[in-house]
């Protein structure tokens, strides 16, 4: 029966909203979307429910509107303005009138109503959470009353620690039923199932056997057996607690955890899915300072062998002879031309990795004189010389050798060249003119001695015309020298294709940081396919990722092995024939650097006990150990001490860390020492306030304005910390709203 006194209540409730559309004057609109039930973390329109839309005309009055549909009193919902309601279709879409300041409120079944404020918008798309009811009585009653809050999991590393309690209410259980909860991990943004957590199994003392006598079912086959917990179900209240380590592929991603809850006996099953954690992360170690380097290796330190190859060489000599004769001229110059000759042949006959294939000599004669006498003096010259090249080489080595001697008169144009090279060109004009009004050699000899200044102008250069050319081609194998190496590296590049050696070369003739990165890729690379990783050029192409905050953990894996608990150690190979350096000190330091910025701590644990114990890689290994989660706690003596010694390394290495370590601890001892090391950070920087508005909100309810004024004013300073409050699970949305609105952001 309804009382007159909610008869006038809801009626001053209608009359308001009508005062209050008026008074503002609103508009109109026709607002439509779609309603989508998430229930199981499945995004789909309802299709099977309809869902109640009502119209308020403000959004106060649509608040009030809320709490009525919310009591699930079905005298007062049916007081509410029915012209001003619509339903969903069978593909959850609605349309409906509403002014455009108003408000809509969203309600289906017993599942608590969504507002949402108008805005002015015309699509308004709403996803409700409506269940999953298989047995609709049994499952509507765990939907209003076991509602575990989401709770804010805590992220170490890459171990995500989700945690609630599931409060069960009395006779929600019995000892004929089986509690099944699953959790499971979702990643916030692609909303992708990650891994599923172990499940916790509660059992009546009954079950068992019920199942036995009335299912026939055979419980040492269960395979739920092994997560059987010894706590009983009853039909008493119960508060299950219940918190796991999962290891998640990226510790920089957001993750949320949601969990299957199903109840069951031998006639029915009834399951409901929950949300248990938020998409909101504690991050206690995200504000630790710590810088990782890089260890380059030396190419000097690490030389790789020549490898000879076929190279064709030349040697080039001349020599000069006295006026009309086959005598070389008495000068420095041709002693030591032939000097260098004789040692050469005599070094190609003598050398295994040396063949001479041909020499060829060219006599010059000056042109001045007759014609033919001068090219009769020139074949004797190279007769002289060739002499000379073969008194020095065995005949077998002759015999093999292509020879090619050749007798020529230099033209009276060498001379016109020569004085064009001294910078004479009057002289060298006049000449010109001369050659091209006479033909034939000695006639062009003639006219030019009858110039006044021919014995002190041309003579001089005719002795430079007196000469024998001798030039020597042969094939060497030897290794290759820098010049060469360079040269044939600018030509082919990447695609060139080279030894070891040459890697090596390059490694130290290249200086462009990218080129060089580019170089030990590919050298790397070719090492791979040939099964014999190098080392030199893994190691420093994964140093130069590092540089430039790049991670690529597949880099090093070939070098490193964890059998093998020490780094630079050398083993033979499987013929005895060669010994090889495993674990090398460089790469195990890099590996262990890429697995830290990767957030990969399960194997960054593993490898940071490999590192010698020297105190340059102390930091190193605190930074591993306290990024992994490895500052507390422990189950052995010397696991006790290591964490005690990294908590205090990490505490000790900077006045912002000691702070940071002190919150990790997350209790209120720590919390109480984090508060005090405030006081040696800078007072007006914005993680100072930052700190102050998570130690405030530890506190709970109590501290609210404190924690929204200390946020407040970390805004102020730094607008950036605004997204990282929004995805700290320190704060609820409430502090941050507040903070912000303090902030006038």
């Amino acid at each position: 029966m309804i009382t007159e006194r909610l008869k006038i209540w809801i009626l001053l409730l209608v009359v308001a909203g009508c005062g209050t559309g008026t008074a503002l004057a609103q508009k109109m609109v026709k607002v439509s979307g779609t309603v989508y039930n998430i229930a199981e973390n499945r995004k789909v329109p309802f299709s099977d429910v309809t869902v109640d839309v009502y119209a308020a005309k403000t959004v106060a009055v649509g608040e009030d509107m809320k709490k009525i549909l919310d009591s699930n009193d079905q005298e007062k919902t049916l007081l509410l303005d029915q012209e001003g309601k619509t339903t969903t279709d069978e593909n959850g879409y609605y349309e409906i009138l509403v002014p455009d300041n108003g408000a809509l409120i969203f309600k289906v079944g017993l599942s608590p109503s969504v507002l949402k404020e108008v805005r002015h918008q015309m699509k308004i798309d709403v996803s409700i959470d409506e269940g999953v009811m298989l047995e609709s009585v049994t499952v509507t009653a765990m939907r209003l009353v076991l509602k575990p809050e989401p709770k804010a999991p805590k992220m170490i590393g890459n171990m995500l620690i989700p945690y609630n309690t599931f409060k069960l209410p009395p006779y929600f259980g019995n000892r004929f039923s089986r509690l099944i909860i699953q959790p499971y991990v979702l990643d916030c943004e692609t909303n992708d199932t990650v891994t599923f957590a172990r499940p916790s199994v509660y059992d009546g003392k009954e079950y068992a056997l019920t199942q036995e006598r009335k299912m026939g079912y055979d419980m040492d086959r269960d395979p739920l057996r092994p997560y059987i917990k010894a706590e009983a179900l009853t039909t008493r209240a119960m508060n299950l607690d219940w918190t796991d380590t999962i290891i998640v592929p990226d510790p920089n991603r957001n993750y949320s955890c949601f969990a299957i809850v199903n109840l069951e006996d031998y006639s029915a099953s009834n399951s409901r899915t929950y949300q248990i954690n938020t998409c909101q992360t504690k991050r206690p170690m995200k504000f630790l300072q710590y810088n990782l380097f890089s260890e380059q290796m030396d190419p000097l330190q690490h030389k790789e062998r020549a490898q000879i190859e076929k190279r064709n060489t030349s040697d080039k000599i001349q020599l000069s002879f006295l006026i009309n004769s086959d005598q070389l001229t008495d000068t420095p110059e041709n002693a030591q031309s032939l000097a260098m000759l004789r040692n050469k042949l005599k070094e190609i006959a003598e050398s295994p990795g040396t063949v001479l294939k041909e020499f060829h000599v060219i006599g010059t004669a000056s042109p001045d004189g007759h014609y033919n006498s001068n090219l009769n003096l020139a074949e004797r010259r190279v007769r002289k010389i060739e002499q000379e090249i073969t008194s020095a080489l065995p005949r077998y080595i002759l015999e093999r050798v292509y020879r090619n001697p050749h007798a020529e008169v230099a033209s009276w144009e060498e001379v016109v060249k020569l004085l064009e090279r001294d910078g004479k060109s009057t002289e060298a004009g006049k000449v010109k003119e001369i050659l091209a009004k006479n033909k034939g050699i000695e006639a062009q000899g003639r006219a030019l001695k009858q110039l006044d200044w021919y014995p002190t102008v041309i003579v001089p250069y005719l002795d430079e015309l007196r000469v024998v050319n001798y030039n020597c081609l042969y094939e060497i194998y030897r290794e290759p020298n820098d010049k060469e190496v360079m040269a044939q590296y600018r030509e082919k590049g990447l695609k060139g294709s080279y030894t070891r050696y040459e890697y090596w070369k390059l490694f130290q003739l290249i200086t462009d940081e990218k080129e060089l990165e580019a170089l030990y890729r590919r050298a790397y690379e070719e090492s791979l396919e040939q099964k014999h990783p190098w080392a030199l050029a893994g190691n420093n192409l994964a140093a130069s990722y590092l540089e430039r905050d790049t991670v690529d953990t597949s880099i090093l894996e070939p070098l490193i092995d964890l059998s093998i608990h020490s780094t630079d150690y050398s083993r033979m190979n499987a013929d005895g024939s060669r010994t090889e350096i495993m674990n090398r000190l460089e790469v195990v330091t890099n590996q262990l650097c890429m697995y830290i910025k990767k957030g990969d701590f399960e194997h960054a644990s593993v490898l940071v006990k490999i590192l010698p114990e020297d105190s340059k890689f102390d930091l190193l290994k605190a930074y591993t150990w306290a990024l992994g989660g490895y500052f507390q706690g422990g189950t052995t003596p010397e696991e006790k001490e290591r964490a005690h010694k990294t908590f205090e390394t990490i505490k000790a290495s900077s006045p912002q860390n000691e702070v940071v370590m002190y919150m990790a601890l997350d209790n209120r001892a720590g919390n109480a020492a984090a508060k005090a090391s405030l006081a040696k950070l800078p007072q007006d920087s914005a993680l100072t306030w930052y700190f102050k508005a998570t130690l405030s909100a530890r506190e709970g309810e109590i501290e609210f304005m404190n924690t929204v004024i200390a946020l407040s004013e970390c805004f102020k300073r730094d607008k950036s910390f605004v997204a990282t409050a929004q995805n700290d699970g320190e704060f609820n949305e409430d502090i941050i709203q507040a903070a912000m609105d303090m902030s006038n952001l």
